[in-house]
């Protein structure tokens, strides 16, 4: 009978015996990390860079001509950081110097006073001559005779039927207007008399300026001279200055055009930024403070942790409205215990908001501080790396993946 040799058969089978399981218990391991993984890590999508900012303004609209400083580079308080060609000209800086000195004119005159034209009523007595009216001389007598022998011959013919009635008639009637007009009366003499004539004339008078037309007039020189000022105080404005000492953030590009009030750049400290994100509630719960993160910026993989959690401020409950008491109502009739509150008695002061600091009247800008959250929505914070060798910009973002163990 041969021995066989079993050892190294032995042997294999303990070697692969054991290989198998522990691949096993590998597999069954990473994917129960893998499992654990994903379940225990939060991702947070659009994480904005932020930081303490503020906004340098223009007071002036106009078109930005020159970018002295780089983007991210550190400025000082009083660096002219840009400059802006400026929307007003030379011509209408002299149109509103012109305007002023109209004004000014216009004053004088008025102070002066006026010439206007005052309606005077004058009466005047008219005395009329002495007239002597002459009448002209009548008819003569001979040619009245002749016209009465006329007349009378004309009866007789009519009696005798040789003329019409018309005939007699008319020759009787020519008779008597000879007889009247053949008289003349004596002249008659008209007396001289006064005549009051009323007349209404204009005539110039000098008077003085009414208060409310100087008033006017003043106020039309302020005016213009209130226009002018901004005019060169805008056509002198083209020099845009750092309020503060920073890190500077351009938000405008070159020849980009500007009004006034528009933001030029953003100054504040570029070491002391953080991430920003707003979350839901479930979310917001699930996140602790001083867990890890980690995050992607410039294409460095950076980590971190979660350093502020910030909830939306509580409601306050509506004041209940107040019962007007009864008047018939005594002090003796009320308990004691309603006469008390005692829970008034225990309420402590409510805290004032903090003073907010007086703006910067050298400051082209008002204060941008992205660190003052809405009150109605959830934020968490992570931090950023102090000491950076990357570029790193406020409002830049990324996704923050949470660790949560």
């Amino acid at each position: 009978m041969e021995n066989v040799d079993i050892t190294g058969r032995t042997k294999n089978w303990i070697r692969f015996g054991l290989i198998i399981p522990l691949a096993i218990a590998a597999g069954l391991g990473y994917g129960a990390f893998e499992q654990r993984y994903h379940e225990e890590n939060l991702q947070i999508k659009n994480a904005r860079v932020e930081g303490t900012m503020l906004a340098v303004r223009t007071l002036v609209d106009g078109k930005v001509s020159e970018v002295i400083f780089e983007d991210g580079a550190e400025v000082r308080a009083g660096d002219v950081i840009a400059r802006l060609e400026v929307s007003v000209t030379e011509e209408a800086i002299r149109q509103l110097e012109n305007t002023v000195k109209l004004a000014k004119q216009n004053l004088e005159d008025l102070k002066l006073g006026q010439i206007v034209k005052v309606p005077v009523k004058t009466v005047r007595t008219i005395q009329t001559a002495p007239q002597t009216i002459e009448y002209g001389a009548g008819r003569s007598s001979s040619e009245v005779a002749s016209l009465l022998e006329r007349a009378n011959r004309m009866d007789e013919l009519y009696e005798m039927g040789a003329v019409s009635r018309v005939q007699r008639d008319a020759a009787r009637a020519a008779y008597e207007r000879a007889l009247a007009e053949s008289y003349t009366p004596p002249p008659t003499y008209i007396e001289p008399e006064s005549i009051v004539v009323e007349e209404i004339e204009y005539v110039d008078q000098w008077q003085p300026t009414p208060p409310e037309a100087l008033q006017n007039a003043e106020n039309a020189i302020k005016q213009a001279e209130l226009s002018l000022n901004v005019a060169l105080q805008e056509a002198q404005e083209n020099e845009i200055i750092a309020p503060i000492s920073g890190t500077i953030f351009y938000v405008t590009e070159m020849d980009g055009d500007l009004t006034a009030g528009n933001a030029v750049a953003r100054i504040g400290d570029g070491k002391e930024l953080w991430l920003s994100a707003e979350v839901d509630e479930k979310t917001f719960n699930r996140v602790k403070l001083g867990n890890l993160v980690s995050y992607v910026i410039a294409g460095r993989n950076l980590s971190g942790t979660v350093t502020e959690k910030i909830a939306p401020a509580p409601e306050e409950p509506e004041p209940e409205p107040e019962v007007p008491a009864e008047t018939e109502t005594t002090a003796e009739e009320i308990p004691a215990a309603e006469t008390e509150n005692p829970a008034e008695a225990e309420t402590e002061p409510v805290a004032q908001d903090a003073e907010t600091p007086a703006e910067n009247p050298n400051a082209e800008g008002t204060d941008d501080r992205s660190n003052a959250p809405d009150s109605d929505k959830y934020i968490v914070r992570f931090s950023l790396p102090v000491d950076r060798d990357f570029e790193c910009r406020p409002n830049d973002t990324t996704t923050v993946t949470v660790r949560i163990f």
